[in-house]
């Protein structure tokens, strides 16, 4: 037993090393080749005229070019792969009311963190959309965060819904 871990532990070490290397030197190289977790990951927060939802009270369903995602929603964090190119369509229903919601997977190795708080006014036919999110940049050399602080009329979101990515 001790000989297995005499030639498996400095192993070990050198990909710990190299990967952590990579993280911070080629993150492309990383998070497209090397990151086995949710590529688009987040908390997220939800009032219907002024009464806080609990998210898991919340239906939640992801779409990506026509095909169901599984969407992970543990607390008030939802995650999903998102490991392919393309947009991946989120939405938050609640008692009839959707809020539908896109980031857009720019490339393989982009992975999107984010902390979102949505709140319905349902007098008003409006959803407003506070927090940020905080992604690679196109060129996957460095991470990039943006504020996100927008008021949609439910009639005015497009199919795709709100885009929230910073791509």
């Amino acid at each position: 037993m001790k000989k297995h871990i005499k030639r498996f532990l400095p192993i070990l070490i050198v990909v710990v090393i190299i990967s952590t290397i990579l993280r911070f030197a080629a993150p492309s190289v990383f998070f497209g080749y090397i990151y086995p977790f949710s590529r688009i990951k987040g908390n997220v927060s939800v009032s219907f005229d002024g009464k806080k939802v609990a998210i898991s009270d919340c239906e939640i369903t992801c779409t990506h070019q026509s095909k169901a995602e599984k969407v992970h929603v543990i607390g008030s964090k939802i995650r999903t792969r998102a490991g392919e190119y393309g947009r991946y369509n989120f939405i938050i229903e609640y008692n009839g009311t959707e809020i539908p919601f896109c980031f857009y997977q720019s490339n393989s190795w982009n992975c999107e963190d984010f902390d979102l708080s949505f709140s319905v006014d349902t007098a008003n036919h409006t959803v407003s959309c506070t927090g940020w999110t905080r992604g690679l940049e196109e060129n996957g050399l460095k991470e990039d965060k943006i504020d996100i602080d927008q008021t949609f009329n439910f009639d005015d979101i497009s199919s795709e819904g709100i885009s929230i990515s910073h791509v």
